[in-house]
């Protein structure tokens, strides 16, 4: 009789968890290392993931982050984020999606693509056009509490371990207009540039890659790339699902 009461259980709780909605999560976990790539924040994918998370509306941790104390012994009010990765010999496909703490389905986005052979950018941009569908739901946090015995029973039985976190992202930043026909001086940061004007302010930020001639760069909206063509930089990025390709004058 207990065994089919557990199975009963079981199965209204997973009915119910299938029928939630985005609106019933207040806060996201975000990895720092996503399954489809080696090494944390390859591509600065989970940080591009928890600021659109952000900008939608949710409480966005790291899985490494030390979590409210609310939430110390069931995080199954928790949205758990993850990139999945879709075939294609030509484009990069991404597909952002959110599991509840039973690893059911709460949000697929739809496919984010791009055909840029470089991966440090393609990535990027695939990761960035998964984010509009969501949007669309215009998610606004209800309240609700999703607190069931079945939770209970699962966030005891999961194995927690919090780490504090030794650098947190830091708060948005402001950057100045880039100015195209100013000429821009690099200055060195971690791994990477940060692109000032005479004045001086920073206008952009530049990233290493494998490339000696290659950056990922943000600023002021932009997630995109400086590349080297011949002995001029181009810093490149898709606005409005088009191909931008702006010409700066850099001196390192």
């Amino acid at each position: 009789m207990k065994k089919i009461f557990l199975l009963l259980l079981l199965a209204s709780s997973g009915f119910l968890s299938a029928q939630n909605s985005l609106n019933d999560y207040e806060y996201v976990i975000v990895p720092v290392k996503f399954d489809i790539l080696s090494g944390e924040n390859t591509y600065r994918l989970s940080t591009i993931t928890k600021r659109n998370l952000i900008a939608a509306g949710f409480k966005v941790f790291y899985s490494n982050e030390q979590l409210p104390r609310e939430f110390a012994n069931d995080r199954c009010n928790l949205l758990y984020a993850d990139l999945e990765k879709i075939s294609s010999l030509l484009q990069t496909k991404l597909v952002l999606v959110l599991k509840d703490c039973q690893n059911n389905y709460i949000f697929k986005s739809e496919e984010g693509k791009s055909r840029e052979k470089e991966l440090a950018v393609a990535f990027p941009q695939a990761l960035e056009k998964t984010f509009p569908s969501l949007q669309a739901k215009n998610y606004a946090y209800n309240g609700k509490v999703l607190t069931t015995t079945l939770a209970k029973e699962s966030a005891v039985s999961r194995e927690v371990v919090n780490v504090p976190v030794s650098k947190p992202e830091p708060k948005a930043e402001t950057f100045e207009k880039i100015k195209s026909d100013e000429t821009l001086f690099a200055q060195p940061i971690a791994n990477g540039y940060q692109l000032v004007d005479t004045t001086p302010k920073v206008v952009l930020k530049i990233y290493k890659t494998s490339q000696p001639d290659y950056f990922t760069a943000q600023g002021n909206g932009i997630n995109g790339a400086l590349i080297k063509k011949g002995n001029e930089w181009f810093l490149e990025y898709y606005k409005n699902d088009q191909l931008v390709s702006e010409k700066l004058a850099i001196k390192f």
